[in-house]
């Protein structure tokens, strides 16, 4: 999602023709104008946001990992980890085998000990696969164990329809999810916030640790 209508706006000032004047700007002016306006307003692509966000929690925390089907090597089926592999190693970017359900119980059980994992499903329908993990164990062992346990970590991905997506990648289940004790969920909706609230999330599952 590009910020396109912002740029336009800042192009430089309207100028008003006569009628029947012939109003000329030069290629290189527009290019200066156009330059000057990116400057100013930064634009950047969803999955950039989502970069970001993860790149500085793990920056900031060595004890935030990612893990999930094609986050290291390949960058991403997504781009949202594109380059971290080359940054942080794959001992911290970790690419899995398909299965869901078992590096969904490999977070959690990184969670357990003070890892503080970011688990990506590479869609949403992918999560079903899963749902035993997040459901019985990410959600409930805090109140099963007594309190003995936390379990603090991200689970990000997209869902809905794409382009080229088949009807197994494109379905939207928040309501599944949303219905779990234990489990908070959020849902994104522009370049600003996606980045603002995977942070936000972070910084919860920082309270929760106390960290």
């Amino acid at each position: 999602m590009l910020a396109s209508r912002n740029v336009r706006a800042a192009a430089g000032p309207r100028v008003a023709a006569a009628p029947g004047q012939r109003v000329i700007l030069s290629a290189r002016a527009g290019r200066r104008a156009l330059t000057a306006a990116k400057a100013q307003k930064k634009e950047i692509m969803m999955w950039e946001a989502l970069r970001e966000a993860i790149d500085e929690e793990m920056e900031r925390d060595p004890t935030v990992c990612v893990m999930g089907e094609d986050v290291g090597h390949y960058g991403g089926s997504y781009k949202c980890t594109y380059g971290l592999y080359k940054k942080y190693g794959d001992m911290r970017v970790l690419d899995t085998p398909i299965c869901e359900n078992g590096f969904m119980g490999m977070g959690v059980g990184g969670a357990m000990t003070w890892l503080r994992p970011i688990v990506e499903g590479m869609n949403m329908g992918f999560l079903l696969l899963a749902f035993n993990q997040i459901s019985n164990n990410c959600g409930m062992l805090h109140y099963t164990s007594g309190g003995q346990f936390k379990v603090p970590m991200v689970i990000r991905g997209p869902g809905g329809v794409g382009r080229q997506l088949g009807a197994e990648h494109s379905q939207r289940l928040e309501s599944y999810f949303q219905s779990i004790p234990g489990v908070q969920l959020v849902a994104c909706s522009t370049v600003r916030n996606s980045k603002a609230l995977l942070k936000a999330v972070s910084g919860y599952v920082n309270n929760l640790t106390g960290r």
